[in-house]
């Protein structure tokens, strides 16, 4: 009888509880909002690409999921257009109360002959005060970043309460490991450099295989009209062949495996042509490479898939535009590509800026995807984001030109850099490949860029985001792309990295890139 009293109370207890919680009501806190005003531009130029440019990166840097929303620069740009008089502290105040935001940001840049003065500060709208402000003077343009970057991470810090390290700890170099590899964790026993090499062109993009069937691995280098297939001599790496288009060509990605099933890897040149996709596909016929599809509509990528393999996937293109629509499973059909079913991607997600694979050996799909501002994200399960570089990643020069309304005018959308899952050491857990190209000037000039170095860097899964293992040396140029393969036939693997040393576009000289090769083993 006693038992039976005590299940009844334990059962009307737990009863009462459910009932409580379930309708209780949902007290989940709002994230604070905060809009980033355009910046003052003092200068005797114009300066519009850097006032854009600092507010895409102060947005990316102070995005907090959950904690705090940036608002959309259009809804700003309206309300500060419709703002008369000059944008100082109190009218910022009047603008942050109609976007009924919590916080805004308020700065401005000076340029003074060779003289460039930051000076920024956000403010509390509900009590008109300051909480943190950053001002820096200095010789050119060298100031802006690391200002900006260093004002973002005081935000993050002493206002949202949200911990990071400083501009002078993220910029501080790591010992250097075996290997030319520089070591973040474990160590790792590579070998080196073994080989570089020179080749006149603009490298936009790299891959490895077996095109002609003898057997051995080729390296397969594109620029923007030209696709350049090399073979490894006693020496090193010769070229084998090469095909150029002369009309409508703005090569921006090559793939090659052998999908067909007949030993020959295909090659897969992906072209923007004039204003649409203009795609080919080249295979070797014994004594040439010939196209055994062109004007295919699709641009294409080989990747490895979670369950299938290696697969080829592909994506449209908007008319005089960028990517279009979803993207989706190619396959074969005379000479022609057909969509078979799409991918289910994060919603930034296009052919080119992703990688899947269970990272964490959970039995769980995590999706690496790099945004279109160049932040590396990770997402659980492929929908929820887990973890976002506090840095930039990648940094390519090969662009889709967007027409606009203005026909004067055009938008550039940059290729994202090639993301890679390796096991490069052998341990049975994958890492993530990717490069990450650094700048004095930044990301912040949508018509030119320029990178001066860069890294190869491998990151590795833990429990709460990608953490970097190791990274190359740093190489000159722009990295631009990598692989790991065996290149030089000693049935070993080696990391291949592709860097543009100047580009086509250079009024001085000709283009140039260097093929570096490191010994893994």
């Amino acid at each position: 009888m006693r038992k039976k009293h005590l299940r009844i109370f334990f059962s009307t207890a737990l009863i009462s509880l459910l009932i409580f919680v379930f309708s209780a009501p949902s007290h989940s806190k709002e994230p604070k909002k905060i809009a980033i005003l355009p910046f003052t531009m003092n200068a005797d130029r114009d300066l519009k690409f850097l006032q854009e440019g600092i507010v895409d990166m102060l947005a990316s840097r102070l995005a907090w999921k959950g904690e705090l929303e940036v608002l959309e620069k259009g809804l700003v740009g309206t309300e500060v257009a419709a703002h008369k008089g000059s944008l100082n502290r109190e009218a910022a105040i009047a603008i942050g109360k109609r976007l009924q935001v919590d916080y805004v940001v308020l700065g401005s840049l000076t340029v003074f002959g060779d003289s460039v003065s930051v000076d920024a500060r956000i403010l509390d709208v509900a009590k008109s005060d300051e909480l943190v402000s950053a001002f820096n003077q200095a010789k050119g343009m060298d100031a802006v970043i690391p200002t900006i970057t260093q004002f973002a991470l005081d935000i993050n810090e002493k206002v949202m309460g949200r911990p990071m390290a400083s501009a002078a700890v993220q910029a501080h170099p790591q010992p250097e490991g075996p290997g030319g590899l520089l070591l973040e964790g474990q160590p790792f026993e590579g070998k080196g450099v073994s080989h570089t090499q020179g080749i006149k062109a603009e490298v936009v993009s790299m891959d490895a295989a077996d095109v002609d069937g003898d057997g051995i691995t080729e390296l397969i280098l594109i620029s923007a009209d030209t696709v350049y297939v090399y073979k490894w001599k006693e020496k090193g790496l010769a070229q084998f062949k090469t095909y150029k288009e002369r009309f409508a060509t703005s090569f921006l990605w090559v793939s090659a495996a052998d999908l067909d099933g007949n030993d020959k890897a295909e090659i897969y040149v992906s072209n923007a042509g004039a204003a649409d996709a203009n795609s080919f596909v080249l295979e070797w016929d014994g004594k040439e490479f010939r196209k055994i599809a062109e004007k295919q509509p699709w641009f294409f990528r080989v990747t490895d898939m979670p369950g299938k393999g290696k697969v080829l996937i592909g994506q449209r293109r908007a008319t005089g535009g960028g990517f279009l629509g979803k993207v989706e499973y190619l396959k074969r059909e005379g000479t022609h590509y057909v969509a078979t079913e799409p991918l289910a991607l994060p919603p930034q997600g296009n052919v080119y800026n992703f990688a899947m694979a269970d990272l964490g050996g959970r039995g769980v799909v995590d999706t690496v995807l790099l945004t279109s501002s160049e932040f590396l994200v990770l997402y659980e399960g492929g929908a929820e984001e887990i973890w976002r570089s506090e840095d930039p990643y990648g940094g390519a020069y090969a662009f889709l030109e967007k027409h606009t309304s203005d026909a004067s005018d055009k938008d550039r959308v940059y290729m994202p850099s090639p993301i890679l899952l390796t096991d490069v050491d052998e341990d049975g857990k994958k890492e993530v490949m990717v490069c990450r190209n650094t700048s004095k000037i930044g990301r912040l000039l949508d018509k030119f860029r320029t990178f001066s170095n860069g890294t190869v860097d491998f990151l590795l899964r833990d429990e709460v985001g990608l953490e970097k293992k190791w990274s190359t040396k740093r190489l000159g140029g722009a990295t631009v792309g990598y692989l790991i393969a065996d290149v030089d036939n000693d049935k070993l693997p080696e990391l291949v990295v592709v860097s543009v040393m100047r580009e086509e576009k250079m009024i001085l000289g000709d283009a140039r890139s260097r093929i570096v090769v490191f010994d893994l083993k």
